[in-house]
């Protein structure tokens, strides 16, 4: 008896001993983990928060990119994306250097165009002035009616009457009157470093002979004046280049015979070099000035 009271009041003793090393302090594990896991967040958070501009810029175009444009993009950027109404992640930081980057590129732009235009008026200023140089010779040999002027954004257009100047009717060789109105042509545009482009036109009148058809008339014509212009005169030949077009661009109706012979004809196009104005401007060289001819009639149309 004394035996089992002996054991049972052991039992008792034991239990006792460890009920009280049980650890009442465990919440501190747990309070250190969060402890920890909020310090990474903040560290993570302060990395994030000096992010390359430049690069995260390169991220958001690359995403952009590989999945579908724009709506893409939204994700980051605060766009129309998946969830709209709020900036995009991380996007309030680069407001500021965008509107930036966009006032300059603004800025060059209207600097770019206003030099543009700049050279532009200073190209019309050069071609008005072949112009007038190109009348007043051609007045003084008396074939001041054989060519007209018409201005287009592509150039001036000096346009040469092919009948009874040119050519004679279904032929591709020079008359000696052409030959003249050719000469007078080259000295006056010869100086210019602008490239030229000879263009032959005809009426709609089938033609048959020696050129099957009036695609061969009209580039066979536009090739003698091109030789004319290099053989006998010596424009270099990569400032040249010469293309037919049979009936296909009219300047006048070829129902009446007044408007076909209008559209037998050569057309010298001076094109228009903004690039060399440009390049002019710079240096400060002037253009030769010139009026506005009467004989300059504005582009309706055609070629």
């Amino acid at each position: 008896m004394a035996t089992a009271t002996a054991k049972a009041h052991r039992r008792s003793r034991l239990h006792e001993e460890e009920e009280e090393h049980v650890n009442h302090e465990r919440w501190l594990i747990t309070y250190a983990d969060m402890i920890t896991l909020l310090m990474v967040l903040f560290i993570v958070l302060y990395s994030i928060s000096q992010v390359d501009l430049a690069k995260f810029r390169r991220l958001k175009e690359g995403v952009a990119g590989g999945f579908g444009g724009n709506s893409a993009a939204g994700v980051l950027s605060g766009g129309a994306g998946p969830l709209q109404g709020g900036g995009g992640v991380f996007d309030a930081g680069l407001h500021g250097t965008q509107a930036l980057t966009s006032a300059q590129a603004a800025q060059a732009a209207l600097a770019d165009a206003n030099a543009r235009a700049a050279g532009a008026r200073q190209q019309r200023s050069v071609l008005q002035g072949a112009q007038q140089e190109i009348q007043r010779s051609l007045d003084k040999a008396g074939l001041g009616d054989t060519v007209r002027f018409r201005l287009e954004p592509r150039g001036l257009v000096v346009t040469i009457v092919s009948d009874k100047v040119l050519f004679n009717p279904g032929e591709a060789d020079l008359r000696p009157e052409g030959r003249e109105v050719v000469d007078k042509l080259a000295a006056a545009i010869g100086r210019l470093p602008n490239k030229l482009s000879v263009e032959g036109h005809t009426d709609n009148t089938p033609i048959s002979g020696r050129y099957p058809s009036n695609w061969e008339l009209s580039t066979a014509r536009a090739t003698t004046v091109l030789r004319e212009l290099i053989e006998r005169h010596g424009l270099s030949p990569t400032r040249l280049q010469a293309a037919g077009y049979a009936d296909e661009r009219p300047v006048a109706t070829n129902d009446t015979p007044e408007g076909r012979s209008a559209n037998r004809r050569v057309e010298l196009v001076v094109l228009a070099d903004v690039t060399a104005a440009l390049n002019d401007i710079a240096s400060g060289n002037d253009p030769p000035v010139g009026e506005m001819s009467p004989k300059i009639t504005p582009t309706t149309g055609g070629a």
